[in-house]
């Protein structure tokens, strides 16, 4: 996979054109390897991968319904996320069926 579109930093992975990547098996397959090429203390790294995951599926929900497309069409995946954002993101991701 091509991880030359993504940038990880200790407190985020920022993805471009994240909303290219549709299936929650591909997402995972690029997580683990962008956890492969990036150091230990890197946010990737740090963070549940399913966590990721379903930030990554809420994002490409709204993308695929035109909603925000600007911001939604890359995903940021910051290593803190609140109670109420990551609540969000599981109900939103429950509803993205285009795997």
């Amino acid at each position: 996979m091509d991880l030359t579109n993504a940038i990880t930093t200790p407190t985020n992975t920022h993805i471009e054109d994240s909303c290219l990547v549709t299936s929650k098996e591909d997402m995972r397959a690029y997580l683990q390897e962008l956890r492969d090429a990036s150091a230990q203390e890197m946010a990737v790294n740090q963070r549940d991968m399913e966590s990721q995951i379903r930030e990554w599926r809420s994002h490409n929900f709204f993308y695929k319904f035109h909603v925000f497309r600007s911001r939604t069409k890359d995903v940021d995946l910051e290593l803190k996320q609140t109670w109420l954002r990551e609540l969000f993101c599981r109900v939103v991701s429950f509803f993205y069926f285009w795997d």
